[in-house]
């Protein structure tokens, strides 16, 4: 039975990330509810990953986006416009 920290299976739930990510901007002296979140996490992880040249599809499997993502391709026209702007 899934608790606040895991799931039946060990894996960890959306709850148990959303409390690692307030509890860590607490720790860090930020405020845990203002912008921080486990979409945070993941939209930069696949934000920085393209940035750096990691390739788009192996971004995808590493998030658990599916192939073809409209979301993770949005995420990525925001880095090229930013990196494309004069």
């Amino acid at each position: 039975m899934p608790t606040g920290r895991g799931s039946a299976d060990g894996r960890l739930t959306g709850q148990a990330v959303a409390l690692i990510v307030a509890r860590t901007a607490a720790a860090a002296g930020l405020d845990p509810h203002a912008a921080w979140s486990g979409h945070s996490l993941r939209r930069g992880f696949a934000t920085e990953a393209y940035r750096t040249g990691a390739d788009l599809l192996r971004i995808a499997r590493a998030g658990g986006w599916k192939d073809g993502s409209t979301t993770l391709h949005g995420y990525i026209k925001d880095i090229d416009r930013r990196q494309t702007n004069p």
